[in-house]
């Protein structure tokens, strides 16, 4: 579909009528066809500004097929209404999409307008009045009926190569219209590059990193795209045209090398600097070699820099609370009994439990608890036990330091060093090693209490009033 590129050498040709990009109506006699909101009064010219300023043809009150010509133009797209066995172009569009020639009953066509040579006005119905006929001079603001069509193929080096849909003959001066129109550069048939100037003019591109072997264009993009120097086998260069003398030369139906000046509505071969479409939504563009890269701005990533990173991705927010994702990180929406940014404070009845969010020993959490006039949090009745579970239990299998400590004491071990067990084989051995052992909620055994030594690092619970210092 339809790719808008902005220029501002086009745009500053025609005055700006566009209020909006353009919304997508039908593929109709292959022309994607689309309503442009227009900030004007509807009259002819408003009608045509709009549409090219947003890169796009127009079409008459009448198609143009066969006999339609009255109210027709040569600048005007060309369509085949014959279906509809009506010349008017809403009509035949109506007919197309909603089964009836009668415009205004078409709830798809309201309020827009299409070009009506011979008058100021241009012509539009409005579905929800139920008028056919209604004169542009006497309202603002609609729709103008717009159709373009436009393909990216490949990139060369600094350049990104799309066909673009010509209205009318294929002549030199028609296609180099069509890419002025959407803010593009011509091609020549030749690349331009060292010696390789025939058939190439100043005014189209140069080809960058090709050696000097005097390939032209098509076969340059058709071994890129294809495989093979044939641009005739190269599906996607048929009905492709480059500038070669006063009219197009490219591959048709018939055949390869064909001259543009028997064919209409073919494509044009346009090119536009990589960096100069601005392909890097939220970031910088650069170019390097045969491609262009995105340097995307910060909580952005992607090769367009179009996918805002899921900060929410490592499960941030405690407490039960809900991540919200943010262009530069992420908020968190707490529980009604849980505070804090990422929701780290939780008030049970007369006391607040502060959850951390990185791994202590058992030692250096009582000391950052003590910071907060509280302590490791004890859990010595079972209703607390689980009022903490819930808030703890949020799907990333973490386990938390309390206040519980088995001071150093004697122990048995298995002779081998091993701990000793119901079925361990004698003989016994009895030491007197460091036990030095902590209580830990210990998420693998669903947050019941397992002793581990004091000295590994995990998170940790403070307990305190609940208007005592964070950190």
């Amino acid at each position: 579909m339809w790719g808008l590129l902005f220029s501002f050498a086009v745009l500053s040709a025609w005055p700006a009528c566009s209020l909006g990009k353009p919304e997508f109506l039908t593929v109709f006699d292959g022309w994607e066809m689309y309503k442009v909101r227009t900030n004007a009064t509807m009259t002819n010219e408003n009608v045509q500004n709009t549409c090219r300023a947003v890169g796009l043809w127009y079409p008459c009150y009448y198609t143009g097929h066969e006999t339609c010509s009255t109210f027709y133009r040569p600048e005007c797209i060309k369509l085949d209404g014959s279906s509809s066995n009506s010349c008017r172009t809403l009509s035949a569009f109506s007919h197309s999409l909603c089964g009836t020639v009668d415009a205004h009953k078409c709830k798809a066509l309201d309020d827009i307008f299409v070009y009506q040579p011979g008058y100021q006005s241009a012509h539009g119905v409005d579905y929800d009045a139920g008028e056919w006929n209604m004169f542009g001079t006497n309202h603002t603001d609609k729709y103008a009926l717009c159709g373009g069509q436009q393909e990216y193929l490949t990139t060369w080096g600094r350049w990104a190569f799309h066909k673009v849909r010509v209205n009318g003959l294929m002549s030199s001066t028609n296609m180099r219209a069509t890419c002025d129109l959407v803010g593009m550069s011509y091609t020549c048939y030749g690349t331009g590059v060292g010696t390789c100037t025939s058939s190439w003019s100043s005014d189209c591109i140069r080809f960058d990193h090709v050696d000097d072997t005097c390939q032209n264009t098509l076969e340059l993009l058709s071994s890129l795209m294809c495989g093979t120097t044939d641009a005739s086998s190269c599906q996607p260069l048929l009905n492709v045209y480059t500038i070669r003398g006063s009219y197009g030369y490219g591959v048709s139906e018939t055949g390869y090398d064909t001259s543009g000046s028997d064919d209409n509505d073919k494509y044009a071969l346009c090119a536009v600097r990589q960096c100069d479409i601005s392909p890097c939504v939220h970031g910088t563009c650069s170019v390097h070699d045969q491609n262009f890269t995105c340097l995307c701005d910060s909580g952005w990533n992607g090769t367009y820099c179009d996918t805002l990173i899921d900060s929410c991705d490592s499960n941030p927010c405690l407490s039960g609370g809900t991540c919200v994702n943010e262009e530069n990180g992420y908020s968190c929406i707490c529980p009604p009994t849980a505070t804090g940014n990422i929701c780290e404070t939780v008030l049970h009845t007369d006391k607040c439990y502060w959850i951390s969010n990185s791994p202590l020993s058992n030692q250096d959490a009582s000391v950052m608890c003590l910071k907060m006039e509280g302590h490791l949090a004890k859990v010595n009745d079972p209703v607390d036990q689980q009022v903490l579970i819930s808030y703890l239990d949020d799907g990333r299998n973490i386990s938390y330091w309390t206040s519980n400590k088995i001071s150093p004491t004697s122990m048995c071990t298995c002779e081998n060093g091993s701990p000793l067990s119901s079925d361990a084989p004698p003989p016994w051995v009895y030491s007197t090693a460091n036990a030095d052992t902590c209580v830990l909620l210990d998420a693998e055994v669903g947050y019941t209490g397992t002793y581990q030594p004091c000295t590994e690092e995990h998170n940790f619970v403070c307990q305190s009033k609940c208007d005592a210092p964070k950190y």
